[in-house]
C-alpha cells in the first residue's frame, strides 16, 4: 500500500539530478554486507508492510484492553494507519524521485512508505496504548521503526534520505494527530467526535492522493475503508469503547476468540479485491464495507456468541 504501479526510471525533469539520486554510498556499503544479514533484514522488513500492521491494530482492537490498548485507541490508531496512505502516495506523486538503480520494487521512492506508515503506525499505538511504562512503549516502537527504515536501505529499495524523510513525516503526523485527538500528556481513549475526526482526515488525505495519482489501486481502497470506519464509529462508537467488563459489549473468551479469527476475513477480501480488475468506485466500496466489518466485529461476535 505504499507506492504507485509505475515504474520509475529517469528523474523528473523539474528536479536536479542531485535530488533524484541522493545517494550518500549506503548502497554500496549494503551490497557489501553477507548475503544472511540481506536475508535477515528482507524478513524484518515485514514489520512495516502495511497488511502486517493493519492485521496487528485490528486483532488489537477486536480483544480490546486485554491487548494493552483500548478499542476506541486501537480504532484511532486505524485510522492514522489510512491517514499515512494517503500522505505517503501524496508525497511520493508530488516529488516523483525514482528509487534506486535496480530496485526490486517498482514506483517513487521518495518519502519511504514502510518507513513513514511505521512510524505511524507503531508510534501511535505507542502514545495511545495503556500497557506499561509509556517510555519502554516508545523504546520499542523506536526500535522497530529504526530496523524497518534500515531494512528498507540494506534490501536497496531506497535510498538513506527516503527512510529519514518517511520517519520524520510519520512522527510529525503521529504527534500532530494524537495531540488534536487524545491528547500527547497522560493522553485518555480518544472519544467518539475524535475517532470520526481522525478517519474523516484519513479520507481526505487518501482521496487528495487517489486525485493526484487516479491509477493508484489501494489508496483508493484506503478512501473507502476511512469512510466506513468514520460511519460505523458514528453510530456505533459509543457502544464499541465500552471495555469487556461491566459495559454494553461484555465479550466472553470464546466471542473474543472467534471476533479475533475472523479478523483475517475481511482484510484477505480487501487485499484480494484490490488485485482485481475492478473500477474505482468498487474499490472504494469495498473498502467501506471492509472498514466497517472490521469495526463491527466486537458488537457482532458478543450478538451472536454471547
Amino acid at each position: 500500500m505504499t507506492g504507485p504501479p509505475t515504474v520509475v526510471t529517469a528523474a523528473s525533469p523539474s528536479l536536479p539530478l542531485s535530488l533524484a539520486a541522493r545517494g550518500l554510498g549506503e548502497l554500496d556499503a549494503a551490497a557489501s554486507l553477507p548475503d544472511a544479514v540481506v536475508t535477515l533484514f528482507s524478513v524484518l522488513t515485514y514489520l512495516g508492510n502495511p497488511w502486517v500492521c493493519l492485521f496487528a491494530v485490528c486483532l488489537a482492537y477486536v480483544v480490546g484492553p486485554r491487548a494493552g490498548i483500548a478499542r476506541p485507541s486501537a480504532a484511532f490508531v486505524l485510522a492514522l494507519g489510512l491517514g499515512a496512505v494517503g500522505l505517503t502516495l501524496g508525497l511520493k506523486a508530488a516529488f516523483a524521485l525514482p528509487r534506486p538503480p535496480g530496485a526490486a520494487e517498482t514506483g517513487y521512492g521518495f518519502p519511504s512508505g514502510h518507513a513513514l506508515g511505521t512510524t505511524v503506525f507503531w508510534g501511535g499505538a505507542a502514545l495511545l496504548a495503556h500497557a506499561g511504562r509509556r517510555r519502554v512503549r516508545l523504546g520499542v516502537a523506536a526500535a522497530v521503526v529504526a530496523v524497518v527504515a534500515l531494512s528498507r536501505v540494506v534490501i536497496g529499495v531506497h535510498y538513506l534520505a527516503d527512510v529519514v524523510a518517511g520517519v520524520a513525516v510519520g512522527a510529525l503526523f503521529a504527534t500532530a494527530a494524537v495531540a488534536a485527538g487524545p491528547g500527547l500528556r497522560r493522553p485518555s481513549p480518544p472519544s467518539t467526535r475524535a475517532v470520526v475526526a481522525c478517519f474523516l482526515a484519513g479520507g481526505v488525505l487518501s482521496a487528495a492522493a487517489a486525485a493526484a495519482n487516479p491509477v493508484e489501486r489501494e489508496v483508493l481502497l484506503a478512501v473507502g475503508t476511512a469512510a466506513g470506519g468514520a460511519a460505523t464509529w458514528a453510530s456505533l462508537g459509543d457502544t464499541l469503547s465500552a471495555r469487556s467488563t461491566g459495559g454494553a459489549v461484555s465479550l466472553s473468551p470464546r466471542s473474543l476468540v472467534v471476533g479475533a479469527l475472523a479478523v483475517p476475513v475481511p482484510l484477505a477480501a480487501m487485499a484480494a479485491v484490490a488485485e482485481l480488475p475492478v473500477r474505482s468506485l468498487a474499490l472504494a466500496g469495498a473498502g467501506a464495507v471492509g472498514g466497517a466489518a472490521l469495526l463491527s466485529l466486537p458488537v457482532a461476535a458478543a450478538t451472536l456468541l454471547e
